[in-house]
């Protein structure tokens, strides 16, 4: 979920002076004599997951006499809430901490000698709780569970939170409908409108090409050419292999299925407002939004139905993974793991966090997180939360899978080794396909090489 309030960066940052000096004022979980037990909790800025565990907060403490709960948070941007996360740890200050998933993939094979790195690396050194066998456990799917957050057999997280990510895209149904245009299901049937609208004087696509949302169209598309014809299950062991080819040399950036997702990259790219390298993230849902006559098309998660909503409640909005290839069925919707819920081997107040987890499993409050984020369901009884902007996602759910992982990267390699700096790639930046696609093998082959 990606960052929203700026305002709350100055808020944490006081926060992470204070978690450095003692910020906590928890007590141990059974405090007596009229005391007040702190339960610390922390997640990054996101509006609709921030209001949700403020109101679960608020509710826990109504049934919880004697417990306060502090809730820190920074947004993503800028490394403000690696920071205080790291921080919050360090001091032995946070109970209940929101981490990204690490999936399976954040554990590189031991031929690699690459070390674990954000949650992943957390579990491995024994710093986080073991969950499997808590009752709250029981409302998710064990096997996706494990999967997400789990190491060894034992499972280190609650993934509380999937989005659609690649090529995720909202739009204008109202301004579709004016048109005469429907849901593309084709890539050459998007293009096609794209260009529909442009003859007709409207800008097709909105982006924030500042914080470089616009790579979504080529991970959107790379992901549904590499998963062509296989199976959603088939997901992890595609990117697994990958991985392996990559650091083993048999793949590079310069293969044709990547030369490929630039050329359409280029193609929808020529269809996005003008001054998108000047556009941040931070505002972009909201201008979209309030633009009720142009940019019928919005490149960005799913994660930002809320923020649109209340940027333009009247806005008759819908939500569909742009399609990457001329083969319909290939086109599906990719999820991506997000937020999950980890309890600190070093925390003050496990038993008031594995309570505050079970309030927040309970069916009637996970579902309230479904509505207020935006989050496809990690709870398999709840599937619908009755959004009418999932509509298409709904339809799509029974063969989504999980987007690619990432090809395995040293720490500190250049960023270019990850794949495509689609800030310097053209037209955001002024570098060409092939400058860039060659720049990221060789990158990525000096890195593995040192």
């Amino acid at each position: 979920m990606r960052p929203r309030i700026t305002v709350t960066l100055t808020a944490a940052t006081v926060c992470l002076a204070g978690a450095l000096t003692g910020c906590s004022s928890s007590s141990s979980d059974n405090s007596g004599g009229g005391s007040t037990t702190t339960l610390n909790i922390a997640e990054w800025t996101n509006p609709g997951a921030i209001q949700f565990t403020q109101w679960l907060s608020a509710k826990f403490e109504k049934a919880h006499p004697g417990v306060k709960i502090k809730l820190q948070q920074a947004p993503t941007a800028n490394g403000a809430w690696g920071t205080l996360w790291n921080s919050l740890l360090q001091s032995k200050s946070v109970d209940l901490l929101a981490l990204q998933a690490p999936t399976q993939a954040g554990f590189a094979p031991g031929y690699t000698s690459l070390k674990a790195q954000g949650a992943a690396a957390l579990i491995e050194a024994g710093q986080l709780v073991d969950l499997k066998d808590q009752p709250f456990m029981k409302n998710y799917d064990p096997t996706m569970q494990a999967a997400m957050a789990g190491r060894n057999g034992h499972i280190y997280g609650v993934m509380a939170a999937e989005y659609s990510a690649a090529g995720a895209m909202w739009y204008k149904k109202d301004l579709l409908a004016k048109y005469h245009l429907d849901v593309p299901t084709t890539f050459q049937q998007f293009l096609d409108e794209c260009e529909t609208l442009k003859k007709a004087g409207v800008t097709p696509i909105f982006v924030s090409g500042k914080d470089g949302m616009q790579g979504g169209v080529w991970q959107g598309v790379m992901n549904q050419m590499l998963m062509q014809g296989k199976a959603p299950a088939d997901s992890v062991k595609v990117g697994s292999d990958r991985a392996d080819a990559f650091w083993k040399g048999t793949q590079s950036w310069t293969d044709p299925v990547y030369r490929e997702a630039s050329a359409r990259y280029e193609k929808v790219m020529k269809y996005i407002e003008p001054n998108a390298a000047g556009v941040a993230q931070l505002t972009a849902p909201g201008v979209w939004a309030s633009k009720s006559d142009d940019y019928p098309f919005l490149l960005d998660g799913s994660w930002d139905g809320a923020v649109i909503q209340q940027a333009n409640p009247k806005l008759n909005m819908g939500f569909f993974t742009m399609p990457g290839t001329d083969d319909a069925a290939a086109n599906r919707l990719t999820l991506k793991p997000d937020l999950t819920w980890v309890v600190p081997t070093s925390a003050k107040n496990k038993t008031l966090a594995m309570q505050w987890l079970t309030m927040f499993s309970e069916p009637e409050n996970y579902k309230e997180w479904l509505k207020q984020t935006g989050s496809v369901s990690t709870q398999p009884a709840l599937q619908n939360t009755g959004l009418s902007w999932m509509d298409w996602q709904n339809a799509h759910m029974t063969d989504a899978f999980p987007q690619l992982s990432s090809p395995w990267v040293p720490a500190g390699a250049p960023l270019d080794a990850g794949g495509p700096d689609f800030y310097k790639l053209t037209p955001i930046g002024k570098d060409s396909v092939d400058t860039i696609l060659n720049r990221s093998a060789s990158a990525y082959r000096k890195s593995v090489a040192g």
